[in-house]
């Protein structure tokens, strides 16, 4: 019978700790580093109530929420693909119309072409689901704590097309236009968004952009699991460094529910 090797892994600022079942300790230097930039000079202010607001371009932004303890509960744009800041303008143009697609003949793309991803087994819950997730949105959008959107371009590391500078630069313009829709749609929103890119964007002084700017060491041409997974675990660290929280890596079948 062939012996199976397991590995346990200890993250450290610049480098991983691996060691496997013989405790033979491997050095890999970290994959990924990141930087804040933030020339409106924002400050997230722990003492005051907030709520953290997965916002695409994919999964990974719920699931490093819920990394970092800052996923409270589901929300509709938690288990999405792909989520370009254009669609989500055009949801909320819409008010969630036809968000939900027709999944009782397995149609998870809507017409915004936004694929649902995760969804229910039992689509009757799902559609239930996505009801309750819509109303909760509603609600953190029209209350009075401050806000703070997750948006990750987890796509970078790993498909050519998002590392082009038009097609990158045309996202984060999106973002912007979205920003000035969500003043007139919600006038009295209190936010920031926390927009992880490898790149730096110009950020105009009336966004309320704050750009973490991340670098890999290498990048891919096609998706690589345990990448993304370290990828998505860094991004948590880096969510606990700025919210002060702890960090709870994993996750079950339940996440994806409520």
């Amino acid at each position: 019978m062939k012996r199976m090797t397991h590995y346990y892994i200890i993250t450290q600022p610049n480098y991983l700790n691996v060691f496997d079942n013989n405790n033979i300790i491997y050095h890999i230097i970290r994959m990924f580093s990141y930087f804040l930039y933030n020339p409106n000079q924002f400050q997230i202010n722990l003492d005051e109530e907030y709520q953290v607001v997965p916002f695409g371009h994919r999964c990974s932004s719920a699931l490093v929420c819920k990394y970092a303890s800052l996923r409270k509960f589901s929300l509709p744009f938690d288990w999405t693909i792909p989520l370009f800041p254009k669609r989500i303008q055009q949801v909320l143009e819409n008010d969630f119309q036809d968000y939900v697609p027709d999944v009782h003949n397995n149609v998870f793309e809507n017409k915004y072409n936004i694929v649902l991803a995760h969804f229910n087994a039992n689509v009757n819950e799902g559609i239930e689901e996505y009801k309750r997730r819509i109303d909760r949105f509603s609600t953190v959008m029209n209350g009075s704590q401050k806000l703070y959107f997750v948006y990750i371009n987890e796509d970078y590391i790993y498909d050519p097309l998002y590392r082009e500078p038009e097609f990158n630069a045309s996202i984060f313009s999106q973002m912007l236009e979205l920003e000035i829709f969500m003043k007139t749609k919600y006038p009295a929103i209190d936010y920031n968004i926390l927009y992880f890119d490898f790149k730096q964007h110009e950020i105009p002084p009336s966004s309320n952009i704050i750009n973490v700017v991340l670098h890999a060491n290498l990048l891919y041409d096609s998706f690589v699991p345990y990448i993304a997974e370290d990828f998505r675990n860094y991004c948590g660290e880096i969510l606990v460094e700025l919210f002060k929280t702890q960090l709870q890596l994993g996750y079950t079948d339940e996440t994806f529910s409520g």
